[in-house]
């Protein structure tokens, strides 16, 4: 995936953007085919008391704080991705008055990141504690969306889309694994539907107000932001983190 963000800026760049899609068209079809082969398998219903109606899942969220507080940290990052990648272009056409090959790699190494958080985090989760890898991945993106706010250097683009990567990434790993920890095996479908379909409503107005805002601005206004966005994070999982941890 990381590899189709560079392939597909330079495809764009010297060829045009009639080929992306005929691309993409060959691409889905070759899947439809493949999806086509694949064979059901019996599904064996489970054994579960009666609570499988969505809203008796929002009631149990309501009812554990933490629960609901890490769900909504656990949004965060999310949000930042989708802000970022309606910032993206904008910053890399105006402020760094550049072409899609640029935005490519950028895309390429933001994907990088997250192959290197899927390497990393193994070791690192087993070794130090959740709430230090939180507290420090959000302060590092923070870092990277600041530096990325006052700069306007290509290599710069490069190396904070990396971090940023790299940071929602290990983020998501991490939030994720202290939710499995604390939700409910019945209920962790819910939960995660229930972070997963906030965080996209909050995007809908999100994303339409960044680009409003970058428009008006500046495109690296966005950045600041996410910046603002990930200190949130930072103060955030502090306070939640320490009730679990008295807890």
């Amino acid at each position: 995936m990381f590899a189709a963000g560079a392939l597909s800026g330079i495809i764009l760049h010297y060829t045009g953007f009639m080929v992306i899609l005929i691309i993409n068209i060959l691409v889905f079809l070759i899947a439809s085919m493949l999806i086509i082969t694949v064979k059901k398998d019996q599904v064996i219903p489970a054994d579960v008391e009666n609570t499988s109606s969505f809203v008796s899942g929002i009631q149990y969220v309501w009812r554990h704080k933490l629960i609901l507080s890490v769900g909504l940290l656990s949004i965060l990052p999310l949000i930042v991705t989708q802000l970022f990648n309606v910032s993206s272009p904008d910053y890399v056409s105006t402020i760094l008055k550049a072409n899609s090959v640029v935005y490519g790699f950028s895309d390429m190494a933001y994907g990088i990141g997250g192959l290197l958080s899927g390497l990393i985090m193994g070791s690192i989760i087993s070794r130090v504690s959740n709430r230090s890898i939180i507290v420090s991945f959000f302060s590092a993106a923070a870092i990277a969306l600041f530096s990325l706010f006052i700069g306007d250097k290509i290599l710069l683009m490069y190396f904070g889309s990396l971090v940023i990567g790299l940071s929602n990434s290990s983020l998501r790993i991490v939030i994720n694994t202290v939710l499995m920890e604390q939700v409910d095996k019945a209920y962790m479908g819910r939960a995660t539907s229930l972070w997963n379909g906030t965080a996209q409503f909050i995007e809908i107005f999100a994303s339409t107000g960044m680009g409003f805002a970058n428009d008006k601005f500046g495109a690296n206004f966005g950045f600041f932001i996410m910046f603002v966005i990930m200190i949130v994070g930072v103060v955030w999982s502090l306070g939640v983190l320490k009730k679990k941890r008295d807890a």
